[in-house]
């Protein structure tokens, strides 16, 4: 996984010196010793300077003068404002973001096993100052505390695994020179991720999930970070390099110009054509479908199917329903969904009741809006099977009832069903195009 931009952002404002100078020290004493004061986002550094004397985490903390303390407390506060963690004030720090903290100090920690580690923040915290030609005597002056051995060896190690993947940079046993501009925010991503990746996805192993999640559908590079776990800035940077190579393609722009991709039909990364891809989904699910529910499917019943990769979705969700459904963990699971899923139509499908003397059918409403959209696709296709089915229900109630009611109530009630029923549709994301 990448560096989150917070941690990125803190590598930026702190430098390497920060494990030695006493910032450590300040980082883990809010991780570890502020638990009084983690219910509230805005605290007075006078809570802070109370509890700092007795901080085990802050060396010396016992024998420093007070006003030593919180001249102290006061520097780190400044550099930590920069950050964007807090907001830092004379009297109070606001907007604490205790998560963020928490997890660069975690960072911090992690760096300070490493000596590649602590390398890569000296490169990416020079790199973020402007610098593209880094001097082997700057990194020196940088880690001089550290004692760092082999650092000839350990920059050729960094060059020849993130060249590799595409950063262009050289290292002549004087300078160490990235070939980027000083403004190109990949760079961050090359020098700085493998700092969090104790064992890191190589870069194949990283393209080999990017395709096979999008051959079954198209993803943004947001979709993407989110289902996989990695940086955003990662998903970029590795998204480029394949359509580079011709694997991937733009398959549609989405919301605010969000661009989705999909593998590439006509170059497989898969070593597949096009024609046996499309017939071997087919062919599975047919047989499923005959197998399971005695039904004769023909090719002719997947014409309106455009992509292989909407095909290939169908097959996986075809070959998830044929699971056992009745094991304990099924059972448990399935029960819990429907219990979940359910009280979000019930928030979003409440019915506004007529009076009960009077037929003014007209006047029930449901509440039914966009968020419907969010649930998940199969439920979705489940709720729209239901509103058609209900509608039809109800057409022959009336039906069956017509010498009781007179036609123009009957035409009334029905025209406000199927307006109903087609505004439940659009709500969720499937608006039923026609109906009987």
């Amino acid at each position: 996984m990448g560096l989150s931009s917070p941690n990125l952002n803190g590598l930026r404002v702190f430098p390497p010196s920060s494990l030695l100078d006493g910032s450590l020290g300040f980082f883990e004493f809010f991780r570890y010793e502020t638990k009084s004061l983690r219910d509230e986002s805005n605290v007075l550094k006078d809570d802070f300077l109370e509890l700092i004397p007795k901080s085990t985490k802050i060396k010396k903390s016992s024998k420093i003068k007070k006003s030593e303390l919180a001249k102290q407390f006061d520097e780190f506060c400044k550099i930590l404002d920069r950050t964007l963690f807090i907001k830092n004030t004379k009297d109070e720090l606001s907007d604490i973001k205790w998560a963020r903290i928490d997890n660069f100090c975690k960072l911090l920690r992690l760096i300070e096993r490493s000596d590649e580690r602590k390398i890569r923040w000296a490169l990416y915290y020079i790199f973020t100052a402007g610098k593209t030609k880094i001097s082997k005597q700057n990194l020196n002056e940088l880690l001089n505390n550290f004692k760092i051995k082999n650092l000839d060896k350990i920059l050729a190690k960094i060059i020849k695994t993130e060249t590799l993947s595409g950063l262009d940079a050289t290292y002549d046993g004087k300078t160490f020179t990235i070939n980027h501009d000083s403004g190109d925010k990949v760079v961050l991503h090359y020098l700085a991720d493998a700092i969090e990746e104790a064992s890191r996805r190589s870069p194949g192993e990283l393209e080999e999930e990017i395709l096979e999640l999008i051959d079954e559908g198209s993803y943004s590079n947001q979709e993407i970070s989110q289902a996989l776990l990695i940086d955003e800035g990662l998903v970029s940077r590795t998204i480029s390099k394949l359509r580079d190579q011709d694997k991937i393609v733009l398959s549609s722009f989405g919301q605010r110009g969000a661009r989705y991709f999909t593998t590439n039909c006509d170059n497989c990364p898969f070593g597949t054509t096009k024609a046996s891809c499309r017939k071997e989904a087919i062919s599975y699910i047919t047989s499923a479908f005959m197998k399971d529910f005695g039904l004769d499917l023909s090719a002719n019943d997947f014409e309106s199917v455009e992509t292989n990769q909407a095909l290939l979705k169908i097959k996986r969700i075809v070959m998830m329903a044929r699971k056992e459904k009745n094991t304990k963990l099924e059972r448990n699971l399935g029960e819990n969904l429907d219990i979940l899923l359910s009280k979000v139509v019930d928030k979003f499908t409440e019915i506004e009741t007529p009076d009960k003397k009077s037929l003014n059918v007209p006047e029930i409403k449901m509440q039914v809006t966009s968020n419907m959209s969010k649930l998940p696709m199969l439920y979705q296709l489940g709720l729209k099977k239901g509103a058609r089915g209900g509608i039809n229900l109800m057409d022959e109630i009336l039906h069956l009832a017509s010498k009781s009611i007179k036609k123009e109530d009957r035409i009334k009630i029905k025209k406000h069903a199927l307006n109903e029923s087609n505004n439940f549709l659009k709500n969720i994301g499937l608006e039923q195009k026609s109906s009987k």
